[in-house]
């Protein structure tokens, strides 16, 4: 499930190791980031396009080994987005494409009355029916519905309304990862020659660490203010939330640690690089070590202090990035966190 990610890593460590063709031996900080990130949203496009095909075969007959196979590249887009998902900024702005890739948090059930709507209209919808609809029905938590929701018994999942939906929104997802990858392609020019960027890519990625510490596990797992509520927790239907929270980590070393640690050598601030290196790589092993899903997690008293000190060291990464090394390269801090992506 998470091999796309070990093939990401290594293209990333391919990239970072050759000479780049930006007219200097030695890459930019911000030439390391842009050229990471096209790598990430290209294996999000792949695994996307990978997916749509397994929906398709699916949907021409289905049997136990395409059903598999079916769960496991639907988990394996997934974990590509959450690999980039702390890009906040530039083509994944345009059209909520964020939103339209994962609805979240959806605390009034809107994936799963937006599924049950559409399977129960006369016509079966096509992947501009479901882009012309609300963002709720176009992403991955939709397909999670689809495959994992209480609601869709074995009967429901073979309904041909149900296979149309899933092969409506696959596509749509493969289209939009596309145009994500291309535009990012596109977006490289005004990146690499807008010294903001560099900002913007840190102040994006504080950001994400702090929706991570605070939405992703903190409200869930009930340590801001409020009761546990499991149902708050993303992919909670599959039981993979952790291991999405693993995948935006291991993102973060793929993607954003090369770029962070030429920029902080450029300040003479290497030990910072080191210091946020073993600690996500820390973090990193506390979340391999805990079950893949948080809702069981919130009832076992052992399987809770996993989790909570996965997120002390999710806490400790974000005060790291968002302090320490914010200070130390005088980044000014404007912006905060949203609800969602």
């Amino acid at each position: 499930m998470i091999a796309s990610l070990r093939r990401l890593s290594l293209l990333a460590c391919t990239l970072l190791a050759a000479p780049l063709s930006f007219g200097t031996d030695t890459p930019t900080p911000r030439e390391m980031w842009h050229g990471a990130v096209e790598l990430q949203y290209a294996e999000l496009n792949t695994a996307s396009e990978r997916l749509e095909t397994t929906a398709a075969r699916f949907c021409q007959g289905s049997d136990e080994a395409l059903r598999l196979r079916l769960e496991n590249d639907w988990l394996s887009a997934y974990q590509a987005w959450q690999a980039v998902r702390f890009i906040q900024f530039g083509p994944i702005e345009q059209n909520s494409r964020g939103w339209q890739l994962q609805f979240w948090p959806d605390r009034k059930n809107l994936v799963g009355s937006k599924v049950r709507g559409w399977l129960k209209a006369d016509e079966a919808p096509d992947a501009q029916d479901i882009a012309n609809d609300s963002v709720a029905i176009q992403g991955f938590p939709a397909l999670e519905y689809l495959l994992y929701d209480d609601a869709m018994d074995e009967q429901a999942q073979s309904d041909p309304r149900a296979c149309s939906l899933m092969q409506a929104i696959t596509t749509h997802l493969a289209d939009t990862t596309s145009a994500l990858h291309r535009d990012w392609q596109a977006f490289g020019e005004h990146y690499l020659d807008t010294v903001d960027y560099t900002e913007t890519t840190l102040a994006s990625a504080i950001q994400a660490l702090e929706i991570l510490e605070d939405k992703r596990l903190g409200e869930p797992m009930g340590l801001k203010g409020a009761p546990a509520n499991g149902y708050l927790a993303e992919a909670w239907r599959s039981g993979q939330t952790v291991r999405l929270v693993e995948s935006s980590l291991e993102g973060l070393r793929t993607g954003f640690l090369p770029g962070l640690t030429a920029l902080l050598r450029e300040a003479d601030a290497l030990p910072l690089a080191e210091a946020f290196r073993d600690q996500l790589d820390k973090t990193l092993a506390q979340a391999s070590e805990q079950p893949t899903g948080l809702v069981p997690s919130l009832e076992d008293e052992e399987a809770f202090r996993g989790l909570q000190s996965l997120y002390l060291d999710v806490s400790q990464l974000r005060h790291l990035l968002g302090n320490e090394i914010a200070g130390e390269l005088g980044l000014v801090r404007g912006f905060n966190s949203s609800d969602g992506d």
